[in-house]
């Protein structure tokens, strides 16, 4: 009983000296199908900007090619967290992505467990 008390004591200030509470993404093991339910668009394109608008999130515009779900779209921007721990997309100009997003009054909101497709293009050499 002893050692366990010890134990807990131990990671608590482990936790402490970390700077706060653990954190972790958990995205439930989603099916793609239970993603595109919850989502309010889906779409596939180009990230064409990303730009860190303020601590913890990021934005992304994303040239869409093909939509799944939603009204239409021909670019979109979505707000991401950039923390993995806390779900976040690690968005890069260039990338191709299949994504799900859900509307938070006038903004487009997206995580990692709504990236149903993250990938970079293949280099191409100009000639």
């Amino acid at each position: 009983m002893i050692m366990r008390a010890g134990r807990f004591v131990l990671a608590a200030a482990t936790l402490v000296l970390a700077g706060g509470t653990a954190q972790a993404c958990q995205c439930y093991n989603w099916s793609r199908a239970d993603v595109v339910a919850r989502a309010d668009v889906v779409i596939e394109g180009m990230v064409a900007v990303v730009t860190r608008v303020q601590r913890g999130q990021q934005q992304a515009t994303i040239d869409v090619y093909r939509q799944e779900k939603g009204v239409p779209v021909t670019s979109i921007v979505v707000l991401a967290p950039d923390s993995p721990g806390a779900c976040g997309v690690d968005f890069r100009v260039a990338q191709r992505v299949q994504l799900a997003a859900v509307r938070d009054g006038p903004v487009w909101r997206t995580n990692l467990c709504m990236a149903l497709g993250l990938r970079q293009q293949p280099f191409i050499p100009s000639r």
